[in-house]
């Protein structure tokens, strides 16, 4: 009887340690599955966060590669970017350009997770600042008489205003629907006492004060001469343009260079920019087949002086080196800008139209870099 018992009380303890060891064993391997899911979500993460990091990256410099055996804190990150000309992760090309391929790859322990994506890095082309006004000058800026800068029937367009020295103002019948900024003061043309303040700004959601004194507008110089190698037509000598003109598109405007004098007037059809050295008078009317919704169709750079004749009708955003002169009863569609001064005299009127960036970026390119834009996305 006692043998009995003794041969079941060892059984039963057999059976417990059997018991036992697989309860362990089937915690260990539970355990070690816990570890891996763990290990697999670390990883992934890991990967996710190198792709926000080399977006981050490309964002500031187009030229960034990636990065090798990046310790993390649980794991390690490898990033390669190399450039592509397709939509998808190695694919075949497209024909497309500014597009890199990232592949980054998260690793923890002996789990690996990649991801494959294709960005794009675009341009956010921008207008240089000082051609952001209707009207900006280096020098005094004068409205005498019953001027007038207004928007083109679009109330969401401030015809603004500036100058780096002294805004004049020369009686009370002027009119500008924008602010007047200026660098000096703003004062009246003769004597003394109350200036006529005539600014309305369309937008001015804060009621911030109409004028006032600001820092200056940097407005560069302009050389016809070093825009050359761009120029599409050559004219030597003066140009008396008249008639029908044929220019280019808004993608790919004319650009014609004039080492002369340019006496402009009759109708264009397109896109073009005039670079002149000498001087651009405009004494008739401008006619424009296919007038830009949002902007100009023409623009007119001078190393010299602008001079607008009176009972003219003339499109375009406009540069002077030189000074910028109006006579009389005029209409311009679009803006100007002087290196020099601007006296705008007699009962002209300036349709506010923004300058157009294709017309100004193969000169003050003032392209920004924007936010890489994520176009495919893979799990490897």
């Amino acid at each position: 009887m006692g043998r009995m018992l003794l041969f079941l009380l060892v059984g039963i303890g057999g059976l417990f340690s059997i018991t036992n060891l697989n309860i362990l064993n089937s915690n260990t391997s539970a355990l070690n599955t816990s570890i891996e899911q763990w290990e697999r979500v670390q990883a992934k993460a890991i990967a996710q966060s190198g792709v926000e990091f080399a977006i981050m990256q490309l964002g500031q410099d187009s030229t960034w590669t990636g990065i090798d055996n990046h310790a993390m804190s649980c794991g390690t990150l490898y990033v390669a970017v190399i450039n592509t000309t397709s939509l998808y992760p190695n694919a075949p090309s497209a024909g497309l350009t500014s597009m890199r391929q990232i592949e980054s790859v998260g690793i923890v322990n002996e789990q690996e997770d990649t991801i494959l994506v294709v960005v794009e890095l675009p341009q956010l082309s921008t207008i240089p600042p000082f051609m952001t006004y209707a009207v900006a000058s280096e020098n005094d800026l004068e409205i005498t008489g019953s001027f007038a800068i207004v928007d083109d029937n679009n109330p969401e367009w401030n015809s603004n205003i500036h100058t780096n020295s002294d805004l004049v103002i020369g009686g009370g019948g002027y009119t500008v629907e924008g602010f007047g900024s200026y660098t000096g003061t703003m004062r009246k043309k003769n004597g003394h006492g109350m200036i006529h303040n005539r600014f309305s700004p369309n937008v001015n959601p804060n009621g911030d004060p109409t004028t006032f004194q600001q820092d200056r507008v940097d407005i560069p110089s302009f050389n016809p001469d070093d825009y050359t190698s761009i120029a599409t037509d050559f004219t030597y000598g003066n140009l008396n343009l008249h008639g029908t003109t044929s220019l280019g598109t808004k993608a790919n405007p004319k650009i014609w260079y004039i080492d002369g004098d340019l006496d402009f007037h009759g109708t264009v059809e397109g896109y073009g920019v005039f670079i002149v050295t000498g001087d651009i008078n405009f004494h008739g009317n401008i006619t424009i087949n296919g007038l830009d919704a949002e902007g100009s169709n023409l623009a007119f750079y001078t190393q010299s002086n602008i001079d607008i004749h009176g009972n003219s009708t003339v499109y375009g955003q406009m540069f002077a080196e030189g000074n910028i002169t109006s006579h009389g009863s005029f209409d311009l569609y679009g803006s100007m800008t002087s290196k020099s001064a601007i006296d705008l005299q007699g009962g002209g009127t300036i349709h506010y139209r923004p300058a157009t960036n294709e017309l100004t970026d193969p000169f003050w390119d003032s392209s920004e870099p924007a936010p890489p834009k994520i176009v495919s996305y893979y799990y490897k």
